[in-house]
């Protein structure tokens, strides 16, 4: 058995244990029922655009995938050890690589498939309701909650990896998401108030501002967005951190290098699980 076979076996233990069948209702529901809101307020005489329709999405999936993925993610090894199945994974010819490796790529196929089905009748309901149906940036937006949810994946199996209980991981995994998406947005703010003896506002700010601020996986998430998705009313990304930062744009505040923090926030995470996992002692 290799890593292909241990993601194989997730995807299929997560269709039997009806997770995968809740989490395609759920994204049904959230591509295929947020999106029609704009369509159901519109005033009389008034028609909602596709753009409408879509970038009333983006909000909702920025949050429910993470979300998703974290949970999807945080038991998928250290699970295996407390029930000490993880003994017959690495009785058959496969190392701890391939467990991790495996383990990564079928939890973000438990994520994938369903959003995949979920933008699939989604899309069915946008194009009905809303003139225009935009497919570049339709399948920009799939693209990106599909990076999205690999991140969040990444992030919860690197930490599965890396302790010994399903507690520590579900503590790892809040921890996260408080952490870099709800208050790391603070700590420039709070270095800049030592720093400049005031807070900042939104614009004349030092580029190392921004920067930091990218550093969350959220923002950099947010940062590569506008290279996938067109929509209307949001402008460029280079123009957003013009308008905001003090002097020229720096290599690292444009919108590729923010590509390189998301492929970051994949890779070290899992390598750093892998090292935790490769050392410990297993029961």
């Amino acid at each position: 058995m290799t890593w292909a076979h241990v993601a194989r076996k997730d995807f299929e233990d997560a269709g039997r244990s009806l997770l995968l069948w809740v989490l395609t209702g759920l994204l049904i529901l959230l591509v295929a029922g947020v999106s029609a809101i704009p369509s159901l307020i519109a005033e009389d005489g008034v028609t909602p655009t596709f753009e409408d329709g879509v970038s009333f999405l983006f909000t909702p999936i920025g949050f429910l995938i993470p979300i998703i993925g974290l949970i999807v993610g945080y038991r998928s090894i250290v699970g295996e050890r407390e029930s000490g199945s993880i003994r017959f994974l690495l009785g058959l010819p496969n190392t701890r690589r391939d467990v991790l490796l495996g383990k990564v790529l079928g939890r973000a196929a438990v994520v994938g498939v369903p959003t995949l089905i979920g933008f699939v009748v989604g899309g069915a309901v946008i194009a009905v309701l809303y003139a225009g149906f935009d497919v570049s940036d339709y399948v920009g937006l799939f693209v990106f909650s599909l990076i999205m949810g690999l991140l969040y994946v990444a992030v919860a199996v690197g930490i599965s990896a890396s302790v010994s209980s399903r507690a520590k991981a579900l503590t790892g995994v809040v921890g996260f998401f408080v952490i870099f998406d709800f208050l790391w947005s603070f700590v420039p703010m709070a270095v800049y108030w030592v720093i400049e003896s005031e807070l900042p506002g939104f614009d004349g700010l030092p580029a190392w501002y921004v920067f930091v601020e990218r550093l969350s996986p959220s923002e950099a998430l947010s940062a590569i967005a506008l290279t996938l998705i067109d929509f209307a009313g949001t402008g460029d990304v280079d123009l957003t951190t013009e308008a905001r930062i003090a002097g020229d744009v720096p290599f690292y505040l444009e919108a590729w290098f923010a590509w390189i923090i998301v492929v970051l926030w994949i890779v070290v995470p899992l390598a750093i699980g892998y090292l935790r996992f490769r050392r410990a002692t297993l029961n």
